[in-house]
């Protein structure tokens, strides 16, 4: 008896699932059709289903496309899942530290403070990914609230000498201008905690937002390019 075949739209009504996710899965390899009808119509076999609704269930587990297809091809179900169950804890610790911010700003009387507070979290959260959220979450647990607040002084208070030097025209190669400047660097530092990707995240969100509105008004574009004219200058000179 000839096997039991379905046309695409058959198989998406049944599934839930779109006859253009099926078209995506076979661009990717993941779910193919055995064959085609002479007029081009997708034609799943039996064992194309089954493969379907493995697809199904690993994907309600929170699997990526990507994972799935090695799940599937592969065999290793078990290591996959275990990254999963990682991930998931580190995203549960995340939210955890997330929440016992967003208590911190309730308790807070300043209605604008949150407002201001609450469009720096959603910024971050366009370039920062959530592994890098987590370790930025930790640095600030470890830091403390005090710890904190001593960073934001540091901060103001080079920020102030900065733009005392620029606005009296010292050059960026002065020697004083090199020592801010490197102060600044290693603040910066301190912030990313030597992670490169957390840094290029960083440097990405000061380049497409601009860097006063980056910083919430800390800092004009133009002290920004005064100290990397400052980093440049230094590196020039220590270039063999």
């Amino acid at each position: 008896m000839d096997e039991k075949r379905w046309k695409v739209g058959e198989l998406a009504a049944q599934s839930g699932l779109t006859v253009r996710t099926f078209h995506h899965w076979d661009e990717l390899g993941l779910l193919s059709p055995i064959e085609r009808t002479p007029a081009g119509y997708r034609l799943y076999g039996e064992e194309e289903v089954r493969r379907l609704y493995r697809i199904v269930a690993l994907r309600g587990l929170g699997l990526s496309l990507e994972e799935v297809g090695a799940a599937l091809d592969d065999g290793d179900l078990r290591a996959l899942v275990r990254r999963q169950i990682e991930a998931l804890d580190r995203r549960m610790e995340h939210d955890a530290r997330l929440r016992r911010r967003l208590v911190r700003l309730l308790e807070s009387d300043d209605s604008s403070d949150l407002l201001a507070t609450v469009e720096m979290m959603t910024m971050s959260e366009r370039y920062y990914t959530p592994e890098q959220q987590a370790r930025l979450a930790e640095r600030r647990e470890l830091l403390g609230d005090e710890g904190i607040r001593q960073a934001e002084r540091d901060w103001a208070e080079l920020i102030a000498e900065v733009e005392r030097e620029y606005e009296a025209g010292t050059s960026p190669s002065d020697p004083r201008v090199q020592e801010l400047a490197s102060r600044w660097q290693a603040l910066i530092e301190q912030f990313t905690g030597g992670d490169p990707g957390i840094r290029e995240s960083l440097e990405r969100m000061y380049r497409d937002e601009g860097a006063e509105r980056a910083s919430r008004g800390m800092v004009k574009p133009e002290l920004v390019d005064y100290v990397g004219r400052a980093l440049a200058a230094r590196q020039a000179r220590e270039r063999p």
